[in-house]
């Protein structure tokens, strides 16, 4: 009799985690403005790193993290959570494929501006970078709140 109130209390316990994790997946709804604020403000450091001086490269570096910094305080005071992109279990993968893919198309316009002094590739670069921050940081998102019901993310 006792073990069946225990396997009872514990069958509870394991729902009551169950019904957590799919309220913090719930919660963890990016609102719309999010990845495209973010591949605006990626958009806005390719060109004024690429095309600025000095001074224009640390304003634009200055703002680029400031910008990051506000998405990330905003997004953690409307859902109320915060996980970081390296420890989303396999949502991971697509927080370094963002990752990756904007280092390589920065380099690229970096590079392509440096060698040939044309600006439109700086300007398709960049509309490349933003597309691509949006893409990927949404299928981030859906990966993750699939990691979070099924119980896989470790935590942030």
């Amino acid at each position: 009799m006792e073990n069946e109130q225990d396997l009872t209390r514990a069958r509870e316990a394991l729902a009551a985690v169950d019904a957590t994790r799919a309220s913090v997946a719930d919660r963890l709804v990016t609102p719309w403005w999010y990845h495209p604020t973010l591949g605006l403000l990626a958009a806005a450091y390719l060109v004024g790193y690429t095309l600025g001086d000095t001074i224009v490269r640390m304003m634009v570096l200055i703002a680029f993290f400031v910008g990051l910094a506000t998405l990330a305080s905003v997004y953690r005071r409307r859902t109320g959570v915060w996980v970081s992109g390296h420890r989303a279990g396999a949502a991971t993968r697509w927080a370094v494929a963002m990752g990756v893919s904007a280092v390589v198309v920065v380099v690229t316009a970096m590079v392509v501006h440096a060698a040939t002094g044309l600006l439109w590739p700086v300007w398709v670069c960049a509309a490349v970078l933003f597309v691509g921050i949006v893409a990927l940081g949404r299928r981030f998102d859906a990966r993750l709140r699939s990691e979070l019901r099924s119980g896989r993310v470790v935590g942030s």
